[in-house]
């Protein structure tokens, strides 16, 4: 028998109800809800297995039941021998990402453990439960340990379990530490999309100009005196080539875009507590000088490092001068490579992977090395895919145009800081854009915005299913952190408020709408956990972030494992 079974038996001789057996234990209601339904197990040596035996056996004494402490414990125990202590939200959490950190597809693992896709899906989901989670997670467990067993598998693996790479050498330690590994009762951080989105919804371009000085800098003048060729050795060396090659860039007369590519390890170069300071100094230099960089970003790691990476360009981002891409298929292997070209110098170096200090960095000056490195990295753009494309107010019509083609591809979820703009009367608009300092011009913009925004979502809403979830405040919170009008789209920054009589007048018409429209699925967060961000994840295909002012910003999101994450980071939310 099952622990459910059995500690189901107990309750229903004693004739107690979960959530009374919990407060009589001092335990949560919804722990020993899991513990009822199955949904998740003590450990057999745990404190909680401990306290539900000595609740059953204190009700058992009050009830004159001759039953002993011991051997209740012993009974629930006997269910736990040789059965991992399932806490089953954190259990599908974890394999979420074990699959989208190995690249596992959902028909291919069902295909090896003879299970419908579709079951799986349900797994993932937590609509469904294994019904003997030990075999199914020894058959995940030794499925990944076969087929992930090449070096970089094996290093995001390690991340992941939080172990060292040695200790996966053959398929049953493997199979050993993701048993382990998911049959935990502690969730891995599934959603390094918060930080992403944390960063951006607070960040302020005016803060950051100001905190790194961007408008004091002064571009230098001399000229840069190197070498035509110049040969780098040693991690100490290859820091001052990089810093070495952002000089030459900036201090020549050329305004040609630069196209830079790493898949170097920066751990060590990291631990030099100037050399970030003086590498992202030399970054904003290049931004200064209004050079575009064209980024090939290296993804093939595990996925928190990837998105802390990405994390770190954010305040580049926000310049509109970054074009961020990806090499669609791995280059890890015996070789790591480094390729940063401008239109006055070219840097090139590669290392044996796993000994970074023994590679060696060439930094190149003449016109015909320039060039020779130049068009190999045009090679390597063309053989990049965008990561994300990044709209600022001077891509405008690029962007609406990308919307426009985005608004074609079927169902979507919306996560919004505020309220749809489709949904206000033009009533309600006057009255708010009646006692705003917008200029006219600016005013007429928005409500042409509005109808057209209307008709849009009329079309879209006629074919596709739209769950939009909203900002759902108290007065107390309105008055805490009071909602502007969702303007970003336009890229108008400055803020056009609601009071709170009038968010209400337009939460209450947002929701008349969805009632009459079966497709359109109204969600409701009352913490929201974002100020400025909006997000939308279109047909499971692409996302795209929108901030609304500092500056107003646009990212479409084209990277499957990141429209994954976004598809999993899901945020509370009270039902209407």
């Amino acid at each position: 028998m099952r622990f459910c079974d059995v500690f189901n038996q107990y309750l229903n001789m004693l004739k107690i109800s979960y959530p009374a057996f919990a407060q009589y234990t001092g335990m949560s209601v919804s722990s020993v809800r899991r513990y009822k339904i199955g949904e998740s197990e003590p450990a057999a040596d745990s404190e909680q297995l401990r306290k539900i035996a000595g609740g059953i056996y204190r009700l058992a004494q009050e009830q004159q039941m001759p039953l002993k402490e011991n051997e209740i414990l012993a009974e629930l125990q006997n269910t736990l021998k040789n059965h991992l202590s399932i806490d089953y939200s954190a259990y599908t959490a974890n394999l979420n990402m074990l699959l989208r950190q190995m690249e596992i597809r959902v028909t291919v693992l069902a295909k090896a453990l003879s299970f419908d896709p579709s079951y799986i899906s349900k797994i993932l989901s937590g609509q469904r439960k294994p019904a003997h989670i030990d075999e199914f997670t020894k058959s995940v467990g030794a499925f990944v340990s076969r087929n992930c067993a090449d070096e970089t598998h094996i290093r995001h693996l390690a991340a992941l379990v939080g172990c060292d790479e040695a200790d996966l050498d053959n398929p049953r330690e493997r199979c050993s530490a993701i048993v382990s590994w998911l049959g935990t009762n502690t969730e891995k951080d599934s959603s390094p999309i918060s930080g992403f989105l944390d960063k951006m919804d607070a960040f302020r371009l005016d803060d950051f100009i100001q905190a790194i000085h961007f408008d004091d800098i002064r571009l230098p003048t001399v000229p840069f005196q190197l070498p035509g060729t110049k040969n780098y050795y040693g991690i100490h060396e290859m820091m001052e080539s990089e810093l070495d090659f952002m000089k030459a860039t900036v201090v020549s007369k050329s305004m040609k875009d630069c196209i830079l590519y790493s898949d170097m390890p920066m751990e060590e170069m990291a631990k030099d507590p100037d050399f970030p300071k003086k590498w992202m100094f030399g970054r904003a230099m290049m931004l200064k000088k209004g050079l575009h960089l064209h980024i090939i970003h290296d993804v093939n790691r595990p996925f928190h490092e990837m998105m802390l990476g990405l994390e770190s360009y954010i305040p580049m981002y926000m310049t509109g001068q970054i074009s961020p891409y990806y090499l669609p298929v791995s280059q890890g292997g015996v070789f790591t490579h480094l390729l940063n070209v401008s239109g006055a110098a070219a840097l090139e170096g590669n290392a044996i992977t796993g000994h970074q200090a023994s590679g060696k960095y060439t930094l190149y000056k003449s016109k015909d090395d320039v060039q020779h490195f130049r068009t190999r990295a045009i090679h390597l753009l063309k053989k990049a895919e965008p990561l994300m494309d990044i709209y600022r107010s001077d891509r405008k019509e690029e962007f609406h145009a990308q919307i426009e083609q985005l608004r074609a591809e079927g169902d979507r979820y919306v996560v919004n800081c505020s309220l749809p703009l489709f949904t206000i009367s033009p009533e309600l608009l006057e009255q708010i854009l009646s006692r705003v300092a917008l200029k006219d011009s600016e005013k007429e913009q928005i409500r042409r915005y509005c109808a057209g925004y209307l008709s849009m979502a009329e079309k879209l809403l006629t074919g596709s299913r739209v769950t939009l979830v909203l900002p759902k405040l108290s007065e107390e919170q309105f008055k805490k952190t009071p909602l502007n009008l969702a303007l970003s789209e336009l890229f108008i920054e400055t803020d056009v408020p609601y009071l709170y009589e009038e968010y209400r007048a337009h939460l209450e018409q947002t929701c008349d709408f969805a009632r009459a429209c079966p497709n359109l699925n109204l969600e409701f967060d009352v913490k929201p956990p974002f100020r400025n961000i909006s997000y939308t994840v279109v047909a499971n295909r692409h996302v795209v972030v929108s901030k609304n002012k500092y500056p107003a910003i646009h990212f479409v999101i084209h990277h499957r494992k990141m429209v994954q994450a976004f598809q999993n980071f899901i945020p509370p939310v009270d039902d209407l």
